[in-house]
């Protein structure tokens, strides 16, 4: 017995189940496959679900240990910010005071610059006049 192709070819009935029983194999195959690939995406998701409990549970305990700490030594955290401050104040106005040393220095080394550049030139001249 015979069957019409859809393109006008006639298959047999044997060839008609072979081609359903490759198509059926590179399904189950491509099934296979794509099992496997959810499979390592859960199993990396429940990872990270894992990681980021871990995580969780201990930003918990250190924001826990830091509310004591703060509890138990209020006067030394606000001494200690006091001195960063001041500390922060000092080095500011040393920066400023390096920045006005850097621009004078600057302003120093182009006058310089242009001196050289005169004498250069002027020593050019002299060079060049007894010629």
């Amino acid at each position: 017995m015979e069957t019409l192709s859809m393109g006008g070819r006639f298959f047999k009935n044997e060839e008609l189940e072979l081609i359903e029983q490759r198509r059926l194999e590179a399904l189950l195959d491509i099934t296979t496959k794509h099992s496997e690939e959810v499979q390592g995406l859960k199993s990396k998701l429940e990872q990270a679900e894992g990681k980021s409990v871990k995580a969780a549970d201990q930003i918990k305990v250190l924001d826990k240990e830091i509310k004591t700490l703060r509890e138990h030594n209020p006067d030394r955290m606000k001494k200690q910010i006091k001195r960063l401050q001041d500390q922060n104040r000092a080095m500011t106005a040393e920066n400023n005071t390096m920045k006005t040393k850097q621009k004078q220095l600057q302003q120093q080394l182009d006058a310089a610059k242009v001196e050289l550049d005169k004498l250069k030139a002027e020593q050019t001249e002299a060079q060049a006049e007894p010629a």
